[in-house]
């Protein structure tokens, strides 16, 4: 038979234990953290799962790697036959390409087009850095400048390490490599974006390119804005793909395909840009805290349409 004194000291050290594991010791020892239990301490920054992504960092050291291994055969390749050069030049091409497709698999805080389009603008700089910089220094290898020396012309010119201008050694082109590995990999994001995520989300996932786009999600608006979400992706791919075909046929001779395509696609882009006033309805609340440049045609009017009722009342 339990003994009751000692079921009392059992329930007096049991309320005892809440208040002490929540005490947060000496003054000199508290802070936030110290003051949280578990289940209370902060979650990690949305940000940090944005631009911190783990398998694209990890590609970029994988690069660095790579880089190391094949500069001695770019070293070599003092005529650019082989397109191992690119690997140095472009390094970053790989793990921005991987943190943008990595966008239509993996759940996020904010909308996934949002952090793609923020991995567009800020992960180049970041990596193109890393990568531009290691593209360098990998010439610090044994035998590297011998090989570069060995291959180049008489007057100092090679395909990937040219000296014929007054350069070619590490501090030369280290600002040329910086900048490759920056600006590359941006546009290759860029593209990524307009022609795989935008497409995708508004095809395969419509209500999660609506909330990125501030339109309204309910019922009676959802199959509209679906329509309105296609168009825009499309729409999207031609502001990029006239000007692209213009500049190709013309480049090739064809000029007049040239014309006849860019009013083609420019009549196509019109068509779309009404079916998208036309089926589109925006949340008018959500686009309302954004800057009133930024807030769109259709609820710029529809707030002056809510004015002028107030003032007729």
């Amino acid at each position: 038979m339990p003994n009751p004194a000692d079921a009392t000291r059992l329930r007096s050290r049991h309320a005892l234990e809440p208040a002490m594991s929540r005490d947060p010791g000496p003054e000199f020892l508290r802070n936030d953290f110290t003051r949280r239990t578990v289940n209370e301490r902060r979650a990690p920054s949305p940000w940090r799962r944005i631009l911190l992504p783990v398998v694209p960092w990890v590609l970029v050291a994988v690069m660095v790697g790579v880089q190391y291994v094949l500069v001695d055969d770019v070293a070599a390749d003092g005529e650019g036959d082989t397109p191992w050069g690119m690997v140095l030049m472009f390094a970053a091409c790989v793990p921005v390409a991987w943190a943008i497709l990595e966008t239509l698999w993996v759940r996020f805080d904010l909308p996934p087009i949002w952090v793609a389009f923020a991995r567009t603008i800020v992960l180049p700089l970041a990596m193109g850095a890393v990568l531009g910089t290691t593209a360098s220094l990998v010439r610090l290898r044994p035998g590297v400048e011998d090989t570069i020396e060995a291959h180049r012309r008489p007057d100092g010119w090679h395909y990937w390490y040219d000296a014929s201008r007054g350069g070619g050694d590490i501090a030369s082109e280290l600002p040329l490599t910086v900048l490759a590995n920056m600006f590359m990999p941006m546009l290759v994001a860029l593209a990524l974006v307009v022609l795989v995520v935008l497409p995708w989300f508004a095809f395969v996932r419509p209500g999660e390119f609506m909330t990125a786009n501030m339109m309204d999600t309910s019922p009676e608006a959802a199959a509209g804005n679906a329509v309105a979400a296609r168009a825009i992706s499309i729409l999207l791919i031609l502001v990029f793909a006239v000007p692209t075909a213009f500049v190709w046929l013309d480049n090739e001779g064809d000029t007049g395909w040239a014309w006849t395509v860019a009013i083609a696609m420019t009549a196509a882009g019109i068509g779309l840009v009404a079916v998208i006033l036309r089926r589109q309805t925006p949340d008018h609340a959500a686009r309302g805290t954004l800057p009133r440049t930024a807030r769109g045609i259709q609820t710029l009017r529809y707030e002056k349409d809510q004015e002028e009722s107030g003032e007729g009342r």
